[in-house]
């Protein structure tokens, strides 16, 4: 029987917590901490020649070229899927692999309701995965690749909403996306009883890694605590939202972001 690879040997493993994790984190920030600061220094020049922000300029296109990678990055990837297909892991009812999807259409429309999936599935749940990701193959596999792609392109896109395009979740924007993720996980609960699998981590299968999923207990009990979960953290999310919109408006007497969206003014 072959040796196992050694858990320094970061091309054939990948290790929880390891520095390779750390490494790989770091990296993710950055690229979207950069990906922001060129986003937002295109939409001040914009702004100053007078372009219809959101439907023109540099910045509309920037996103436009951000929402064509995801999608044929994306699209590669589901090919490839199908092609090794495997009922326990190459349908797209992962949330993130929905959640990706979803991504790319909110740069590309600037969709209310695609902003708030992607805000509030995108930093309420797809960045655990960041700090606790199911992974265990090295950069020397397409699964690590692919991995973190998907999870750099939906956490990439909620923080870009935020941090540049100056979206703020409403009231109607939390209710839509905590009734919306209800619908997802119960159709996943069903689909997952059917067929044994364990997509989103709501059906009776096991994980390798670990996970704030482990914390929720067993099967079938864990689905009700990762329900009240999700929707506790999306009410949080809301919560900081109003909060520090609050302070910025009634303590330092600031005007609200701005909210870029398809008719935003010259």
């Amino acid at each position: 029987m072959p040796a196992s690879p050694p858990t320094s040997d970061w091309s054939q493993s990948f290790t929880t917590y390891g520095p390779f994790h750390g490494m790989v984190v770091v990296v993710i920030l950055g690229l979207v901490a950069l990906w922001c600061v060129v986003g937002w220094n295109l939409l001040k020049e914009d702004s100053r020649d007078g372009m219809q922000l959101g439907m023109e300029g540099r910045e509309f296109h920037l996103r436009r070229i951000i929402a064509w990678t995801i999608i044929g990055t994306q699209g590669f990837i589901f090919v490839r899927r199908m092609v090794y297909f495997d009922v326990q892991e190459s349908l797209p009812m992962h949330l993130c692999r929905l959640g990706v999807w979803i991504a790319a259409w909110t740069l590309w429309s600037l969709d209310r309701h695609a902003r708030a999936l992607t805000l509030f599935w995108g930093i309420g749940l797809s960045t655990q995965v960041l700090f606790t990701p199911f992974l265990t193959e090295g950069y020397g596999s397409i699964t690590f690749w692919i991995y973190w792609i998907n999870h750099l392109q939906i956490v990439g896109v909620a923080v870009y909403d935020i941090a540049v395009l100056g979206y703020r979740p409403t009231w109607k924007d939390l209710r839509f996306a905590s009734i919306t993720g209800l619908v997802f996980s119960g159709s996943v609960i069903a689909l997952n009883a059917i067929l044994g699998t364990n997509y989103s981590y709501l059906g009776s299968g096991t994980h390798e890694g670990i996970s704030i999923v482990d914390k929720f207990g067993p099967y079938p009990i864990r689905t009700l605590w990762m329900s009240v979960g999700s929707l506790t953290i999306f009410a949080m999310i809301y919560g900081v939202s109003k909060l520090l919109t609050t302070i910025r408006v009634r303590v330092l007497k600031k005007t609200p972001v701005r909210e870029i969206t398809p008719v935003s003014g010259r």
